[in-house]
């Protein structure tokens, strides 16, 4: 006579398993909880405000308050708190001067120049002889050439996939931007993505970029050239400039336009700021205005 196993053992088994997964969840659930508070203490350190009163909520109701300004800014305190919707609005819709600590580590290669004025009255009056280059139809006509090298590119990365070639995706992007910005700016073709190895441009890039990035989180590092990799990015950036002085040059001895039919027959934001004149028949922008812009873009 066969004797069946008894279903207790069976039983206390599994019941078993069962505490030992609801344990390790427990204990899973719990260093859950702890991470979440140590994140979030955390963040109360890093971003300093009112105090929490409400754990859902936070402190919302209190930063939003109108008088916030008056309660939690104090005397030492690098953060300044706004909740009074008029003074939001007379912040937010107004302009204000940039502050030229934040652009010192980047003027090597921006200059002083139209897109980097520091200098409000500046900026203010530069922003008004701008706009003609940035028309709505203007910028329009810029679609097609951007199409067509965005195709450029797509092909070429076809083309790497067929073949199995590794492609650096971080350079050919600054190789895209220096083509297009190169036709719609300068009207000239640098074919810089059929010849990413030779393109001067791009190698003048890969020697200012790196270096500039240190130089503008270490501001002194560009004043004070004592590194080669600083001084290599001096003369790079002074081969780039010379290189747009030369297309403004190259414009402007063309410009046989009268001021009031240039914008209709050019259809290039360089041209149009290059050639862009006065009442007064004088140019609206120096040389030295366009080409530290442009010496950023190639």
């Amino acid at each position: 006579m066969a004797i069946s196993p008894s279903p207790l053992p069976l039983a206390m088994g599994g019941l078993k398993i069962a505490q030992h997964a609801f344990l390790v969840t427990t204990i899973l659930a719990l260093i859950k909880v702890v991470h979440f508070i140590y994140l979030y203490v955390r963040a109360r350190y890093q971003f300093p405000g009112p105090p929490v009163k409400n754990f859902w909520t936070g402190n919302l109701d209190q930063t939003m308050a109108d008088n916030v300004h008056e309660k939690w800014n104090g005397l030492f305190s690098r953060v300044i708190y706004i909740g009074d919707p008029g003074m939001i609005t007379a912040i937010t819709n107004s302009n204000w001067p940039k502050s030229s600590a934040q652009y010192d580590g980047f003027r090597p290669l921006s200059g002083d120049a139209l897109f980097i004025q520091t200098d409000h009255e500046k900026w203010h009056m530069q922003r008004k002889r701008l706009a003609p280059a940035f028309q709505p139809n203007i910028i329009d006509a810029q679609y097609p050439c951007f199409a067509k090298h965005l195709t450029h590119y797509v092909e070429y990365l076809d083309t790497a996939a067929t073949k199995g070639n590794a492609v650096d995706f971080s350079l050919l992007h600054v190789i895209l931007t220096l083509d297009f910005i190169g036709e719609i700016a300068y009207g000239v073709n640098f074919r810089a993505l059929a010849n990413v190895s030779d393109c001067r441009i791009s190698q003048l890039f890969e020697i200012i970029l790196p270096e500039l990035m240190k130089c503008g989180l270490f501001p002194l590092r560009a004043k004070l050239p004592i590194l080669k990799k600083t001084r290599e990015m001096h003369r790079a950036i002074a081969e780039l400039r010379q290189m747009a002085a030369k297309a403004v040059e190259n414009v402007r001895k063309t410009d046989d336009a009268v001021p009031e039919t240039y914008s209709k027959r050019s259809k290039r934001i360089f041209e149009i700021l290059a050639k862009q004149k006065e009442t007064n028949g004088n140019y609206s922008f120096n040389p030295k205005e366009l080409v530290d812009n442009y010496g950023e873009l190639g």
